[in-house]
């Protein structure tokens, strides 16, 4: 209220009239506004610095956790209040102006007390993704409670933060000089409030965004707005419960000469501002940069690798890539793409390659990283026995880029990880059917397109290469260069929170596809399928899944391709391309007794059908024989076992009859092959060999351009697909075909018998001849050896090629969780859903156990039996190679089961598939 109008033109009796009342307060319309523009920006900020934070360890994040602090206290916050307190004038009359003057202790303290516990806030939130839900629907999250209790970080932070900005807003006007400052309980206990839900709606908001790879510009933008809602909102609606009152006795002039002070604030603020949009320009320019890269890598042959942490999340880098290299090749780009062809030699060549990178690689790893830098500098001659354009020159391509990829990770290459067995087309264009004529692009209803690996070379600009694996096996770069001294106690470089310290993050597939396919010139939906299978593939593609002792009945099937070309395709389990369809026979374990092996022995090329029958007679007559004297027979131990045996082998036949029943005619057609395999399932070969009874079929031909039924990137079935298909050409899920050659090399690689070190022996001699040794004079010699003395190598050293004993590639070593199966019937695809507590499934319906079987699930028989006592060792410790003729033995079982196909009646349906000099491995010409 104004006073009276009689002391308008009398200051001193105006301060006498303010003392006990309030002074009415007139704001500057064009600052306020100008305020919250300030509390924007620098939310902004606050919310772009604190998304690029990957771990609460780290120099680099404990930087960007400074900054953004900073920013929100210094600016969002503290600026935001003193640019609309300078706009406030207080109309003691309405010719007499006076202005707010602050304490400069009190000023400081302002800023630096909410900058420490924005500074707390930001800790206790910290980086991870768990700390908001990950569902899908954003609504739903926000209104469910449950969601909101798993993300107590977050409302613990948003609370402090409200209290931060309350407890600013009110602590700068303590100590006023000249006025005395009174407040309505009611409206500091709203503000605080409304600064509280903003805040923390704000960053529920921002970092479900972040988590979900949907944190583009507008959306923090409208992360920005609730944020800076929080501190306007609270900071106005404080304001108007605020009264204003001159102290007794102060001097009117100095009420009157506020207008210095606010300059000063004006130009601080002014200067905090400029810093903050640089630094959003400076990040801005950065994300260009890096986007643009990507879409020229797009348009190339790019190397790149896929990471994942035991949970399935995958390795990405904070601009929201993943680790890549491309490859400097001199060649038409057609001729390059086409090598890419799974079907390709070229590609199975590097396929191969992955396998053996301790063995065929690291040897030569000093000689790579120095041709690819002398080629970086233009300086580097290809030796004269090398074409540039030929396959090797491409070979050696692909081997540097692999190497300067682990590199890069800090990594060495035979931790790399195994090369994907599918690319990715990137850059794809859109063709019209016009084109599509024109041109003689494959048309994708050809049978070849079935498998999802035709390359349609006019249709995409560039290829992806994966190499896939699972994080924390991997050994330091330094490990590639044996002759350099390694400090002791060096910390580990490949563990989640060694990435995550150095600026990387961890990214759920499903969200992160996006981001990745909208760089890389992709459909989201083939991205995220791709990506599934690369997470798949790190986890159980690339090592054997049966089990310790297991016994097992799989199918080896067969089906000529049907294309021009001929050609042959194996019927696999999708998430593990090398292994055939396959049952564990439940509470069987190797090894059989003498009974079980004479059966087996006696069912040789007999039908699924006749063998099922047989054990279901002979359980019948043994069940309905006198119990009194079955149990008197001396040998009835024996035949416990065998009863065992016969009731566990008819349940798996079912199953597999029951998987396969898109054949009606496959129980009639599979036979037993008369040998049992032997599979190791050890890396190191301390581990009981699984057994496999194998039936062999030869499956129907597909009929010709007919509609895929699997996308072109994985092979994955597409669910719901009407292709018209006949339902024996369609594989049930979850198996898909591979290609024969490619099957082929993938058991000699992951068995590592005998042709695995021979390949490998191959690979590092042509290695050598890519990268020979260069040529020095025996001073330099001298000298190189007084600089990196040479280390002996042991037989078993993984640094020497030659050795006889199979080296495992590293990155491979005790991958994935190895659920026992002891005791169940366990179909292959469902080893990811065991425990270690897995038991023993009922038989399906009409099926009776064995009165007399009593022994507990997990126990290991022995022929007669007697259980076995088995040595354990701790978790994770490795026991002595003594299975290690396991491996050469299984060598090549997939030829031997071809030709005995070849052999058999149906032998006439292999004609024109050339499947034998496919399955040749060495050399790949």
């Amino acid at each position: 209220m104004l006073a009276p109008q009689d002391i308008w033109n009398d200051p001193a009796q105006l301060v006498s009239y303010y003392t006990n009342r309030a002074i009415p307060i007139s704001p500057l319309p064009g600052i306020l506004v100008l305020s919250i523009i300030v509390s924007i920006l620098g939310s902004y900020a606050t919310l772009l610095l604190l998304g690029r934070r990957t771990s609460a360890r780290g120099l680099r994040n404990h930087f960007f956790l400074g900054l953004a602090a900073t920013c929100f206290a210094a600016v969002a916050v503290w600026g935001m209040h003193f640019v609309s307190m300078i706009s406030i004038r207080l109309k003691a009359s309405p010719d007499v102006t006076w202005f707010l003057l602050f304490s400069p202790g009190m000023t400081a303290l302002s800023l630096f007390v909410p900058l420490i516990a924005t500074i707390g806030a930001f800790v206790l939130l910290g980086d991870e993704d768990t700390i908001i839900d990950a569902d899908e629907n954003a609504l739903r999250a926000l209104i469910n409670p449950m969601a909101w209790l798993r993300s107590w970080r977050i409302l613990a932070s948003g609370f402090i933060m409200g209290l931060t900005i309350t407890l600013m807003h009110y602590s700068a006007s303590f100590q006023l000089p000249y006025l005395t400052v009174s407040y309505s309980a009611v409206t500091v206990v709203f503000a605080a409030i409304l600064a509280c839900v903003a805040s923390t709606a704000a960053l529920a908001l921002f970092f479900r965004a972040r988590v979900q790879w949907q944190d583009s510009f507008w959306k923090r933008g409208l992360c920005s707005l609730f944020l800076a809602s929080a501190v306007c909102g609270m900071h106005y609606l404080g304001l108007g419960g605020t009264s204003y009152m001159a102290k007794s006795g102060i001097d009117p002039n100095l009420l009157s000469s506020g207008d210095v002070q606010s300059t000063k604030l004006i130009i601080a603020i002014s200067v905090m501002c400029g810093v903050i949009i640089l630094i959003a320009i400076v990040l801005a320019l950065i994300d260009y940069r890096t986007r643009r890269e990507l879409k020229a890598k797009a348009k190339q042959v790019v190397l790149a690798s896929v990471a994942f942490d035991e949970h399935g999340k995958i390795l990405v880098k904070a601009d929201g890539t993943i680790p890549m290299q491309v490859m400097q090749v001199d060649t038409d780009f057609k001729n390059i793409t086409a090598q890419f062809d799974p079907r390709m030699s070229t590609f199975q060549w590097l396929y191969q390659l992955s396998f053996c990178w301790t063995n065929s690689v690291t040897p030569y790893v000093p000689r790579i990283t120095a041709a690819a830098s002398q080629r970086g500098k233009g300086t580097f001659q290809e030796p004269s026995m090398i074409d540039k354009k030929s396959n090797a020159a491409f070979r050696g391509r692909f081997v540097e880029a692999a190497v300067q990829l682990a590199h890069s990770l800090d990594l060495s290459v035979d931790s790399i990880g195994v090369l994907f067995d599918r690319v990715l087309q990137t850059g794809t264009k859109a063709i019209t059917p016009e084109e599509v004529e024109k041109m003689g692009y494959p048309n994708p209803a050809d049978e070849e397109s079935v498998h999802g690996i035709t390359l349609r070379l006019g249709t995409s600009e560039g290829v992806m290469v994966f190499l896939a694996r699972e994080i924390g096996k991997g050994k330091p770069k330094s490990a590639d260069f044996p002759n350099r001294q390694i400090q002791a106690g060096a910390p580990e470089t490949d563990t989640v929170q060694h990435y995550l310290e150095n600026g990387w993050r961890l990214a759920e597939t499903r969200f992160f596809s996006k981001s990745l396919a909208d760089a890389m010139g992709v459909n989201k939906p083939e991205m995220d399928i791709f990506l599934s299978a690369c997470k798949t593939y790190a986890k159980r593609g690339t090592q054997p899944v049966v089990q310790e002792g297991g016994v097992y009945l799989g199918l080896f099937g067969v089906r000529p391709t049907g294309s021009h070309d001929g050609g042959l395709d194996v019927l696999v389990y999708n998430f593990a391309r090398h292994q055939i369809p396959a049952y564990r026979l439940p509470d069987v374990s190797t090894p059989l007794s003498p009974s079980c092996s004479r059966f087996i022995e006696e069912c040789a090329d007999a039908t699924l059908a006749d063998i099922l029958n047989r054990c279901n007679d002979t359980l019948a007559r043994a069940e309905g024989s006198d119990a009194g004297s079955f149990k008197s027979r001396p040998d009835s131990e024996e035949d416990d076992v065998f009863y065992d045996f016969l009731a566990a082998l008819a349940v798996s036949l079912e199953s597999l009859s029951t998987a396969c029943r898109c054949w009606p005619d496959l129980p009639y057609l599979a036979k037993l092959h008369p040998t049992l395999l032997e599979l190791p399932c050890s890396d190191f070969d301390d581990k009981r060999p699984a057994t496999m009874l194998m039936m062999n079929v030869i499956l129907p031909a597909p009929e010709a351009r007919l509609t895929p039924v699997q996308t072109r990137a994985s092979g994955i079935q597409v669910p719901g697909l009407d292709s018209n298909r006949r339902a024996e050409d369609r594989p049930p899920s979850p198996f898909v075909y591979t290609p024969w050659n490619l099957f082929a090399r993938a058991q000699t690689m992951i068995l590592r018998g005998g042709v695995y070190r021979d390949i490998a022996k191959s690979y590092a001699q042509e290695l050598s001849r890519l990268y020979p040794a260069q040529a020095r004079d025996v001073l330099a010699e001298l000298d190189a050896a007084d600089k990196a003395p040479m280390l002996p190598t042991s037989p078993t050293d993984p640094s020497n090629p030659f050795t006889d004993v199979p080296q495992l590639n590293s990155s491979r070593r005790n991958k994935g969780r190895r659920p026992s199966t002891t005791g169940a019937m366990t179909h292959l695809d469902e080893i990811e859903k065991l425990d270690s507590n897995a038991t023993l499934q009922d038989p399906p319906a009409g099926r009776k156990s064995r009165p007399t079987t009593s022994a507990e699930p997990g126990t290991l028989r022995g022929p007669f039996g007697k259980e076995n006592e088995v040595p354990r060792l701790a978790p994770g410790a490795k026991g002595p190679p003594i299975y290690a003729g396991v491996r050469n033995r299984a060598d090549g079982w997939h030829v031997r089961m071809m030709r005995s196909l070849e052999e058999g009646p149906r032998g006439m349906e292999l004609e024109g598939t050339d499947w034998a000099s496919q399955a040749k491995l060495l050399p790949i010409n």
